[in-house]
Parts: structure tokens; sequence; C-alpha cells
């Protein structure tokens, strides 16, 4: 997988390399795809292929494929999405005027998928692991209905226990009676793989209403994990009492999928939230959070540029 500061290799996949086009825009402007071409060596500067097929032909329709995946999430995101393409679909532009929170949170999910977010997620005293959990509570209250919809994140408060954690969870949703261990042994669990919860509830506090459960991956390496958090096994393992319609599971990450493995990936994950699915639910987002997320952001790039070689 394609992680900066490096290049992506020959074999990248389409949405890795619309990531590295992306990310050269970003920096220097704007970047064609000629220039995309003569980064990757695919040509040379006397159009001799290397790495690629044995004819400009070939070598013109990958990258047709490439600007085709920017022009899909062009489209995806909506408004807001911080890059412009030109009508021929060759050359790509970066509005560096745009600072509203759709093209900041485009930006920020941009970085945290091709950074290794084990070693560089802390950026400004900000752990860029910690603010996806809070873009993906507010976007995932957006989606159920801002003006009813309630959303937490579950996973990263260290301060209190897992049965705090559960305790807390249950009072919220007025549905279950709270934390109960299956085992013998105490539970050395701290999230049960849950990272936030959104749910929308009736006026009459009573059980039966939507939940979702989520959890939340930045960077490449999440499709192993997909089928760890299941719902129903958590109700039933750690909530005591009643939790009257099983909660629906949805997964949350930073990369912009690919599209070719799609369907599939939403079978195995549930309802998938990519980057350009939460950018679309990103609006009205807690200035606090903006702030943070742009912070983290800005210093992040600042950090990739100073490790750069292309």
């Amino acid at each position: 997988m394609f992680k900066l500061p490096d290049l992506p290799s020959s074999q990248a996949e389409v949405h890795e390399l619309a990531d590295f086009v992306e990310l050269l825009c970003w920096v220097r402007g704007s970047t064609s795809k000629r220039e995309v071409v003569a980064y990757l060596g695919r040509v040379d500067d006397n159009d001799n292929n290397i790495g690629c097929d044995d004819n400009e032909d070939g070598n013109s329709d990958f990258l047709d494929e490439v600007m085709n995946e920017i022009e899909r999430r062009v489209f995806a995101c909506g408004v807001g999405y911080p890059f412009q393409l030109d009508l021929e679909g060759t050359v790509l532009r970066y509005n560096m005027n745009d600072d509203g929170e759709r093209s900041i949170i485009y930006l920020y999910l941009l970085l945290s998928t091709r950074l290794n977010m084990t070693k560089n997620r802390v950026h400004e005293r900000i752990d860029g692991t910690s603010l996806f959990e809070e873009v993906c509570a507010h976007v995932l209250k957006n989606y159920l209905g801002k003006t009813r919809a309630k959303a937490l994140v579950f996973g990263t408060a260290v301060t209190e226990s897992f049965q705090d954690k559960i305790k807390a969870l249950c009072e919220q949703l007025c549905e279950g009676s709270g934390y109960k261990n299956p085992d013998v042994m105490p539970s050395v669990d701290r999230d049960g793989k849950l990272d936030v919860v959104a749910w929308v509830p009736f006026t009459d506090r009573r059980a039966g209403q939507l939940i979702v459960f989520s959890q939340c991956k930045t960077g490449t390496n999440w499709k192993d994990h997909v089928a760890q958090l299941n719902p129903g096994a958590f109700v039933q393992k750690w909530i005591d009492g009643t939790i009257a319609v099983t909660p629906v599971r949805s997964f949350c990450v930073t990369e912009a999928c690919d599209q070719s493995r799609w369907n599939s990936a939403c079978i195995d994950a549930g309802i998938l939230l990519d980057r350009c699915r939460l950018v679309d639910f990103c609006d009205n987002i807690d200035p606090t959070l903006l702030s943070n997320v742009n912070r983290w952001t800005t210093a992040a790039k600042s950090h990739v540029v100073s490790k750069m070689a292309w």
C-alpha cells in the first residue's frame, strides 16, 4: 500500500494513484496526467515506457481510469471537494481559496489515509485517530437526521472503565440496565471494538429504536477488521438487560475505497462510510473539532513535505 512520504509503487491500484494525484496537486497547486506519469516512472522523458504496457495508449488508458476515479469523487462529495478537474479530465487544480469545512475534512481524511497512523498520528499534540472518531460521530448523527439523532464516541474514553462506559451508554440509550461480564474472570476489554454509537430516540424514551454501532479506522489496513464488531454479540456479551432491536453495523474509513470491490466491502462491513461519504455528511461540524482537524492537517502536511523526495 502507498504510504507517505514514499511514492506509489508501479503496482499501485487506481484509488491509490488517485490519492497520489490529489496529494501532488495539493503540494504543487496543480498537476497533469503527464506529470503524474513522469513522477511514477511509467514513462521516461523520451516517452519510453517503463513498468507498464509497451505502448502509449496503455499508459493513457490507465491514467484515464485514475482521472475517472477523481471525477467520481467530485460527484460523490457533492460541493466542497478541494480540487477541480478541467473539462478535458487531464489537469487537476487545488482550490486553495476553499477553506470550507468539507474541504478541510477531505484533506484531513486524505492525509490520515496515506500517513502511517501508527507512527505519525500525533501532530500539534493532537491525536489524528481520536479526531477521526469524533468526526465519525458527527457524520453518523447527520446521516440519521441531525435534528433528532444523537451520537457519542465510545472507544477513546481512557479515563473511564469499560464497565462505566457500558453503564453510561445504557443510560443514554434508555435501554439495557448496565454492564455484565459473561465470564468468571474479569474482562480486560476496553471497548469491545466499538468506537461510535449513534441512535434516533423517540420522545417516549421507550425501547425499540434505530441504533448504529460503528467501528472507525484510519489508514489502509482496515479490510481485515471489518468483521470484528458484531452488534448482536456485543449486546449479548456485555449489556445486562435488553436492547429490544439489534443495532445496525457500520464501518467508517478515511480511505476512498476501491470501487471495484465496493459491494463485497459493504457486505462484510455493514453500512460503509468511506472518505467521500463522510465528507457528504460532515456539514455543520463543531467549530472546535473543525479547528483541531485543521491544525492537525496543517502540521501533518508540513511534516510530509519536509520528508518528501518528490
